[in-house]
């Protein structure tokens, strides 16, 4: 769903560490109702043939239509979809599960917020309990991992949408700085992040154009492309050491001098990005409507295509079960309907989301999508292609407060301070935030 690079979260390391320790004092991981959780398989409305399901999302999953066709193919059940904004949805979410009450039936959860409820999971029910591993083959295999525990007999929800990452480039610019204009050969010229940048260098010097907004978006669309960033598959904190992480901000910093060191999503963003002030942005399918938005004025000079190294994912949740729920069954029902491979192409074609089913990816609605704004014939295609090159990085249970913490320093490196001295202050702040 749609959120930007910077400020994606609200949260600090001691709310969430608050909340969930309340949460989790004398639980479990057995899958047992602990802890005040309130659960009930059924109901007393599911016993009398009455069934109301309460969902919590945020703007942007387009289910109403298909909660609606839902109730009318079956009766006696009704959906309550309940929207919030996407940090208010995870507070509330948090809020109910430390209070033992409150939660809803079904809720969204964010990628980014992912292994912090995995880390919890005494307070979600299995979804393997219900059968889900008869459904492993609809989704994207990277997907379907991410819900998945360690051991791999613990599902905490069912994928919906994903974010796989290309980039779009202005050709007139990139015509103007004497490059190539046609997106395969802009791939060829950029298969490497090393490449990319001393494109961006030529252009720059060629035109006076910074390559991109700012070395933290540069950095993030390198550190996707990772499996381990800052956590290993045992949920220890790696990111002092770990590789991609480390090569992220080493790219991003020694790209400095092309950046324009403005933030994304902000009013001076949406100017320079009109002004044609920067030539490349990472963006996944979510985005595109954006750059229309604030640039329409540059229709038709833009094109898309692969991103260096391939693809990394940027957003995307997943359907959970709160154990507070009382009508679970219904529950686990209604998300795997309308999730499965031919809602989520219904969703995307009527709003957008991109669907982790690739059963979908030959559908005419997806390659046959095109935008002439992005001189694209096969804008679908492309995003396909991507999503299915796409290598699930460990998020962690700590993920989105340390990545902010990251996009700040390397803020203060363009402002100025010394690269070296950034990393270590970012590094013992978050292992600091983490041991409390």
């Amino acid at each position: 769903m749609n959120k930007s690079f910077a400020k994606k979260i609200g949260l600090t390391f001691a709310g969430l560490g608050l909340a969930f320790g309340l949460a989790a004092c004398g639980g479990d991981d057995d899958g047992d109702t602990t802890d005040g959780d309130t659960a009930d398989d059924g109901g007393d409305d599911a016993a009398a043939g009455e069934v109301e399901l309460t969902l919590w999302a945020w703007p942007g999953f387009g289910l109403q239509d298909l909660a609606s066709e839902y109730e009318e193919n079956n009766p006696g059940i009704t959906i309550n979809i309940q929207e919030a904004d996407y940090g208010d949805v995870h507070q509330n979410l948090i809020t109910a599960l430390a209070a033992g009450s409150g939660a809803p039936d079904i809720s969204a959860v964010d990628e980014g917020y992912l292994d912090r409820m995995k880390e919890n999971s005494q307070h979600f029910y299995n979804l393997y309990d219900f059968g889900a591993a008869d459904l492993q083959d609809n989704y994207l295999d990277w997907k379907w991992q991410q819900a998945n525990n360690v051991e791999g007999d613990f599902m905490i929800g069912i994928p919906t949408d994903v974010g796989p990452m290309v980039m779009a480039y202005r050709m007139d610019l990139f015509e103007e700085a004497g490059l190539p204009t046609d997106p395969d050969e802009v791939a060829e010229l950029m298969s490497t992040w090393e490449d990319y940048i001393e494109v961006g260098k030529q252009l720059n010097d060629a035109t006076g154009v910074k390559m991109f907004n700012t070395i933290s978006d540069l950095y993030l669309a390198i550190l996707e492309q990772g499996e381990i960033q800052y956590f290993d598959e045992d949920g220890n904190f790696v990111g002092d050491v770990s590789e991609q992480n480390k090569k992220a901000w080493d790219l991003a910093v020694s790209a400095k001098d092309i950046s324009m060191n403005i933030n994304r999503h902000t009013t001076e963003w949406g100017a320079a990005l009109a002004a044609g002030d920067f030539a490349t942005v990472f963006l996944p399918p979510w985005m595109l409507q954006n750059i229309k938005n604030d640039a329409p004025d540059t229709a038709g000079q833009w094109n898309i295509t692969f991103m260096p190294e391939g693809s990394g994912n940027f957003g995307g949740s997943f359907l959970t079960l709160p154990k507070q729920g009382e009508n679970a069954e219904a529950a686990y029902d209604f998300i795997t309907w309308v999730m499965a491979p031919e809602q989520q192409l219904q969703i995307f074609e009527n709003s957008g989301p991109f669907p982790s089913t690739p059963a979908v990816y030959d559908e005419p609605s997806i390659q046959e999508l095109s935008d002439e704004f992005f001189t694209r014939p096969d804008l679908g295609a492309i995003y396909a292609e991507a999503a299915e090159q796409i290598v699930a990085g460990i998020k962690g249970p700590m993920h989105d407060p340390i990545s902010q913490l990251m996009q700040d320093a390397l803020g203060t490196v363009e402002d100025g301070t010394d690269p070296d001295q950034a990393w270590e202050s970012a590094v013992d702040e978050a292992k600091r935030q983490i041991a409390r």
